[in-house]
């Protein structure tokens, strides 16, 4: 079941990528893409952690979900000040 996650994940990433090298043009399109394409690899990072049976890589995917965060609230600052 976990395998089927897996797959069913790099299959919305590789779309998601798609899809915003082909479609978006807009700066705040790319930053919610950007938000949903890091959540879908915090998710991946998860189940593979699930199947490795290994808590190290769950450090792995706060950690950049911290920076995501961090990285988001940063971009947001900067378009609010007009600098991009």
């Amino acid at each position: 079941m976990i395998y089927v996650t897996i797959y069913i994940l790099l299959l919305c990433i590789i779309a998601m990528l798609y899809h915003i090298m082909s479609k978006f043009s807009n700066i705040y399109d790319k930053v919610l893409a950007f938000n949903n394409f890091s959540t879908q690899v915090i998710l991946l990072i998860s189940a593979i952690s699930i199947i490795l049976n290994s808590f190290f890589l769950l450090d792995i995917a706060l950690l950049y979900a911290s920076i995501s965060f961090i990285s988001t609230i940063a971009l947001m600052k900067l378009m609010l000040l007009n600098k991009l």
